[in-house]
């Protein structure tokens, strides 16, 4: 039988790990308000990607960099904020939508993304959220 997830803030230690890579984001010049530059950032990773002398995991540093960056967009777009959720299967950081309980996993996001080698789509997928996110509210709405 599998449990229920459990949605609790982050810890101190997952909020240090957020503010590590925003602050890194912002050294380099790029600030998660910025959609624009947080796709242009991102879409530079892609393009070095195929590069002979790309360290793997460097660029898995600056992924996360993204993650961050795109959840604390959304967060600020969106009204979402930070949560972690635990399962049988582990641990994942996640932003959830306290107007409706959704919740959206930005690692998952940008992994997808990277995979197919996906450029500028964050824009797009933005405002799809926020649109899925009214529709989810107003369905939350009608059902209280």
């Amino acid at each position: 039988m599998t449990e229920q997830p459990d949605l609790s803030p982050l810890t101190e230690t997952e909020q240090d790990w957020v503010r590590a890579r925003r602050d890194f984001a912002a050294q380099e010049g790029v600030d998660h308000l910025d959609l624009d530059a947080v796709s242009a950032y991102y879409d530079r990773l892609v393009a070095r990607a195929g590069a002979a002398d790309v360290d793997p995991d460097e660029l898995g540093v600056h992924l996360d960099v993204v993650v961050v960056l795109l959840g604390e967009h959304l967060g600020a777009r969106h009204g979402m904020q930070w949560v972690t959720l635990k399962d049988d299967e582990g641990s994942e950081l996640g932003l959830r939508d306290h107007l409706s309980d959704a919740v959206i996993f930005p690692h998952s996001v940008v992994g997808e993304s990277w995979n197919h080698g996906a450029t500028g789509w964050m824009g797009e997928y933005v405002d799809w959220l926020g649109t899925q996110l009214q529709e989810i509210r107003a369905k939350a709405r009608a059902e209280d």
